[in-house]
């Protein structure tokens, strides 16, 4: 990925977050809800967008978190949500035409009031999920710790001859980077997010983790760590709830699994790597000062990779 340019890039004032992956079940929509209640908490105004239209697992949470705010017994915080309705008719193309309206629509309405906006994306190629994700600033990936996951990126197979081939989703961030630096100069940092680990290290984990790490290199993404298999992150959602909040005012003690799925979670925001305020700074200019700690990173990987 060429980050080397004479031209700075035009940086929109909100910084756009994707979560996105084509293969299904990788918890994405987990993943959305967890980093905008931390985002939010955080101090930061936060807009979300669901452009999952047939699940909706985002709104869903984001419903239910409105509902449990208007009789909460501590502060509630909620995102501006966007919410695209899934087109009806039977034209595919009026269909996406529509869907397109909406979504441009949302984009435009938070772009320069909001300092983060989290999209959560579908489980399929569509031409929404793909101009989403040439908007990201920051790309995240989740993926279930195992090589079938692995198989949308790179080709996993036994003949080495065969092994190694850019899979059909690595294709779209490759595309999505491409038009992104053809657009406004921009970047796109590309975070691999391995969920549900297992507590106890297998020889399958490190395999994976090994094959990933030279995969990085080559496709020019970070590796992070993300949640564990927890049960707190189901039983809250009914409620519109995470670990973050103020439950243990209900439960009195937090359970050391609640305690854990805390400190992954702040974890996580913290390996993102996200552009955060600096005191007297504006926020733009925090988003500069990111902008140039990844260019950096990714030109380190990139003469690895020449290497």
């Amino acid at each position: 990925m060429n980050t080397d340019s004479a031209e700075a890039p035009e940086l929109r004032a909100a910084h756009v977050i994707v979560v996105a992956n084509e293969k299904g079940g990788s918890g994405k929509s987990t993943m959305s809800i967890h980093l905008t209640v931390a985002l939010l908490k955080a101090g930061y105004r936060v807009a979300t967008i669901d452009l999952d239209t047939r699940q909706q697992t985002l709104t869903r949470f984001f419903q239910n978190r409105a509902s449990w705010a208007r009789n909460a017994p501590w502060n509630v915080e909620l995102p501006k949500h966007f919410a695209p309705e899934r087109g009806e008719s039977s034209n595919a193309q009026e269909n996406e035409s529509a869907e397109f309206a909406t979504f441009a629509e949302a984009i435009g309405e938070v772009e320069h009031d909001y300092e983060f906006v989290v999209i959560d994306t579908p489980a399929s190629d569509s031409y929404l999920m793909r101009l989403a994700h040439s908007l990201a600033d920051t790309l995240i990936s989740p993926m279930n710790d195992s090589f079938i996951d692995m198989d949308v990126l790179t080709r996993v197979h036994h003949d080495r001859g065969q092994r190694g081939l850019v899979a059909q989703y690595a294709e779209i961030v490759i595309e999505a980077r491409r038009k992104r630096r053809l657009v406004d100069n921009g970047l796109i940092d590309w975070v691999l997010v391995r969920n549900r680990i297992a507590t106890l290290q297998t020889n399958n984990a490190r395999q994976v983790d090994n094959a990933l790490r030279k995969l990085a290199v080559e496709l020019q993404f970070r590796v992070a760590e993300g949640l564990h298999d927890r049960v707190i992150f189901r039983e809250l959602f009914p409620l519109g709830l995470t670990a973050m909040d103020a439950i243990e005012e209900a439960n009195h003690n937090l359970t050391p699994s609640q305690q854990s799925a805390r400190r992954e979670i702040a974890t996580l925001v913290n390996d993102l790597r996200l552009p955060s305020r600096a005191e007297g700074a504006d926020y733009l200019e925090s988003r500069h000062v990111w902008f140039e700690a990844i260019s950096n990173y990714y030109r380190e990987l990139t003469s690895k990779k020449d290497n």
